[in-house]
């Protein structure tokens, strides 16, 4: 019976630092992407991804964007940047903004360019501003 107290004590302990080693999860994905080791930093942040961080859900869409540990797939860069974005990450909305706006991954499409680089620029992201000024001189 002490057994299985101290393994419910364990596991109750364990669970408890959960949220730390979380974090130095996602970080050690930061430094392999730093580094050039984009396998591991993909290891790192899926599961972040999976379960909903706007951050790691950015970060996937530029592995897929860009080719980084990934094969490069712009439908699947939109699929997790439409998530992060829709949590209002001005990073993805950004990105996103620059998918419709090329028609990487989707089919160009201006309006729905200018409205995720709205809402990014609405947050402070000055290159979506500048973006979205080009779109409106530009008509």
């Amino acid at each position: 019976m002490i057994r299985s107290a101290a393994r419910i004590v364990v596991f109750a302990a364990c669970a408890a630092l959960a949220a730390p080693v979380g974090a130095q999860d996602f970080q050690a994905g930061v430094e392999a992407a730093r580094t050039g080791d984009f396998a591991t930093a993909l290891e790192n942040w899926r599961p972040f991804a999976e379960q909903g961080d706007a951050s790691a859900q950015t970060n996937l869409g530029l592995m897929y964007a860009n080719g980084q540990g990934v094969v490069q797939d712009y439908a699947e860069a939109v699929r997790w940047y439409q998530m992060a974005a829709e949590q209002g990450d001005a990073i993805a909305q950004f990105n996103l903004g620059n998918m419709y706006t090329i028609g990487q991954g989707v089919v160009p499409n201006y309006a729905e360019a200018v409205r995720w680089y709205q809402m990014a620029a609405e947050q402070g992201n000055a290159i979506a501003q500048f973006n979205l000024g080009v779109m409106y001189a530009n008509g």
